[in-house]
C-alpha cells in the first residue's frame, strides 16, 4: 500500500503552468564571421541573438528569466510567419546545415540563484526546394512548479542502479541498421537454455548505434531502454525450433549534426542485450488497416550514400577524422550507384577535405568527368595555435546516369 501512495503522490506533485512567449527575427543585412581560416558573411539579425559555425550553421538564440525550471519536452512552436529567400541571399551560409524544417533546443540554466530559459532555432529552413526565413513565432511551453522541479532532480539522482545489475543478460552487437531475425540456435549460442524458457518473456534493452550527444543536460536515456520486438510462435508459451525474434536494430552509421559526420566516431559495433525474466516483453503492436483511397501518391523518395572512414587524424588529436591520403597516391575515384535516379532533379553533394602542409594545397574535384570545383587548402604555420586547414563544398549539381563517378 505504501508503494502505491508513493508512485500516486509522485505524479500528483509534477504541476505545470502553460504559458508562451512571441518572438521576433528582426532580419538585416549580412554579417561577416571569421576564424583561422576564412571569413564567412551570412545573412544577420541583432548580433545578440545571433551564433553561427560550419558544423552548426546558423542559429538565433535568446534567454529570458523564469521563476522556475521549464519543461524542455512541452514545447510547441506555433504562428510561424516565413518569407521567401533567394539561394543568393544565404551568401555563405553551409547548405547542409539548413533543415527542412526548424529545429529548436530549449535549456534550464542557473547561476547566481537566478533561473534561467535558453532557446535557439534554426532560423531558415529548406521547404520543398525554397528557402525560407523565419520572421517572427510563438513558444509555448510548460512551467514546472517547484515541487516538480525538485522531484525530477531527486528522481534524476537516485537513479544508481542500471537494468543491467540484476537478472540474466545476453549480449550480442550488428554493423548495419535494419531488421533482425534472432533464432532459436543463435539464443542457444548466446547461452540461453532456450528448452526452458517462455518467449513471451523474451525481452530485447539497447539504445542504438548513435553517438550520445555531447551535453550532459540532453534528454538521453541513462540505461538501456526496451524495444519493441515481434517473436514469431511464442503464443503457446515455448520457443520451439521454427520460432524466431524480429527486431529492427541500429547500427553505428547514422547521420549526426552535432559532429557533422555519417559515423560513430567511436565505435564500430552497436550491442544489444536480451533478458528473459518475470514479466511478459514490448512487443511491436499492429497498426490498423486504412480503408480510405489515397488522396497522395508518392513516386519518388529521397536517398543518400557516402564514402566516411576515419582512417587519418591530421593532427593526432580531436574528434575530426579523414579517409583517404593523397599524398603519393593523389588521384583516386569513388563510385556511386542510385537504381531509378530521377536524373531531371539536381543532385546535393558534398566534399570535405583536410590538408596539413607547409605549402598551400588544392584538390580538383569532378564528378562523371565534369569538373565541379577545387577546393584550396592554404598552408600551414607549425609555430602557430592552428595545426591543419580544411575546406569544404556543397551544392547542387546535375547528373544525367544512375552511375556518379567522383574524381
Amino acid at each position: 500500500m505504501k508503494n502505491c501512495y508513493f508512485v500516486l503522490l509522485f505524479f500528483f506533485t509534477i504541476v505545470t503552468y502553460s504559458q508562451s512567449k512571441d518572438i521576433t527575427i528582426n532580419w538585416q543585412d549580412f554579417e561577416i564571421f571569421e576564424n583561422d581560416n576564412n571569413a564567412f558573411k551570412i545573412p544577420a539579425f541583432e548580433s545578440n541573438h545571433l551564433s553561427y559555425t560550419e558544423t552548426e550553421g546558423l542559429l538565433y538564440f535568446t534567454q529570458w528569466d523564469t521563476s522556475s525550471n521549464l519543461d524542455p519536452n512541452s514545447v510547441i512552436l506555433s504562428n510561424i510567419r516565413y518569407s521567401e529567400i533567394s539561394r543568393d541571399q544565404l551568401l555563405d551560409i553551409e547548405i547542409s546545415t539548413i533543415p527542412n524544417a526548424p529545429k529548436y533546443e530549449l535549456y534550464n540554466t542557473s547561476a547566481r540563484g537566478k533561473t534561467n530559459a535558453y532557446f535557439e532555432i534554426t532560423p531558415i529552413i529548406k521547404e520543398q526546394g525554397r528557402y525560407k526565413r523565419i520572421e517572427s513565432f510563438t513558444i509555448n511551453y510548460n512551467v514546472l512548479a517547484n515541487r516538480a522541479s525538485n522531484a525530477l532532480a531527486s528522481q534524476n539522482l537516485a537513479l544508481t542502479n542500471s537494468v543491467l545489475s540484476s537478472g540474466q543478460w545476453y549480449r550480442f552487437y550488428i554493423e548495419k541498421s535494419g531488421i533482425y531475425k534472432i533464432s532459436r540456435n543463435f539464443l542457444s549460442q548466446l547461452g540461453v537454455s532456450v528448452g526452458n524458457i517462455d518467449p513471451r518473456t523474451i525481452k530485447i534493452f539497447g539504445n542504438g548505434g548513435r553517438m550520445m550527444p555531447q551535453a550532459n543536460s540532453s534528454n538521453y536515456p541513462l540505461d538501456p531502454v526496451e524495444n519493441a520486438i515481434t517473436v514469431v510462435g511464442e503464443e503457446d508459451g515455448s520457443f520451439d525450433a521454427n520460432d524466431y525474434i524480429l527486431f529492427y536494430g541500429e547500427g553505428p552509421t547514422t547521420y549526426n549534426a552535432e559532429s557533422n559526420t555519417n559515423i560513430n566516431l567511436f565505435t564500430d559495433k552497436t550491442y544489444y542485450y536480451v533478458n528473459i525474466s518475470s514479466g511478459n516483453g514490448k512487443r511491436i503492436q499492429p497498426m490498423p488497416t486504412i480503408e480510405q483511397e489515397a488522396d497522395l501518391q508518392i513516386t519518388t523518395f529521397q536517398d543518400y550514400q557516402f564514402y566516411e572512414v576515419d582512417e587519418n587524424n591530421l593532427v593526432k588529436i580531436g574528434r575530426r577524422w579523414f579517409g583517404d591520403d593523397f599524398d603519393i597516391e593523389n588521384q583516386r575515384s569513388y563510385e556511386f550507384n542510385f537504381p531509378n535516379l530521377v536524373t531531371s532533379e539536381p543532385v546535393r553533394f558534398d566534399v570535405y577535405v583536410g590538408s596539413k602542409s607547409e605549402t598551400p594545397t588544392s584538390m580538383s574535384v569532378s564528378v562523371n568527368g565534369s569538373a565541379v570545383t577545387t577546393l584550396n587548402l592554404p598552408q600551414v604555420d607549425f609555430s602557430s595555435s592552428v595545426l591543419a586547414s580544411g575546406s569544404s563544398f556543397t551544392n547542387d549539381i546535375s547528373v544525367s546516369s544512375e552511375t556518379i563517378t567522383v574524381d
